[in-house]
């Protein structure tokens, strides 16, 4: 599941000092602001965890969030980036959904390379792609339905389609099983197992 993202988190917070400032560059314990020549905001650096270390970017246009880059294992590394659209909803609940965040990005081994994709529409996660063995191609697709899990299909043969799919109910619970032994696209239903 998505966390609320590290703009959502300190975006308030660091306009709240922007806005105050009228300096270049502006600090806090755990937020450094950066400013162009005009003094519109620019970046945004924080550290998450206060070990002292920035493990957070945010790549700012003004008020708007552009890209954030987030080192999540502490190497100094960035290993997750989401990307903010230009034309989604301005609107954020406080301690909510970012309705900006239209992509997520992660490198799941913690070394550089993306293996994860997570879309979104207004904020929910609409579906995933992800390459789970690291061989360069996405094994691994999820469809997301107001923000549910509806489908999760995956490539068990290596092919590189899905030739796997699990079919889920609205609260969760499995429906069903589907094949495509044929690797036409076309899935039928497993029969059930007792």
């Amino acid at each position: 599941m998505h966390k609320v993202s590290f703009a959502a988190a300190v975006l308030a917070f660091g306009i709240a000092c922007g806005s105050a400032q009228t300096t270049r560059t502006g600090t806090t314990d755990r937020l450094q602001t950066e400013y162009d020549g005009s003094g519109k905001l620019t970046r945004l650096t924080y550290d998450r965890n206060g070990d002292g270390k920035t493990d957070a970017w945010g790549f700012m246009d003004g008020s708007r969030v552009v890209r954030v880059e987030v080192d999540e294992n502490g190497d100094g590394t960035p290993d997750t980036w989401e990307y903010h659209s230009v034309t989604a909803a301005r609107g954020r609940a406080a301690g909510g959904t970012d309705k900006t965040v239209e992509r997520v990005e992660r490198a799941t081994q913690f070394d550089g390379r993306v293996t994860r994709r997570e879309y979104f529409d207004g904020g929910v996660l609409t579906r995933v792609q992800e390459d789970t063995d690291g061989n360069g191609k996405d094994d691994k697709w999820e469809t997301y339905v107001n923000g549910a899990l509806a489908t999760m299909a995956l490539d068990t043969s290596g092919r590189g389609t899905p030739d796997r799919r699990f079919v889920y109910a609205a609260d969760g619970g499995l429906l069903r099983i589907e094949a495509d032994t044929a690797g036409d696209g076309t899935f039928r239903p497993l029969p059930a197992s007792r």
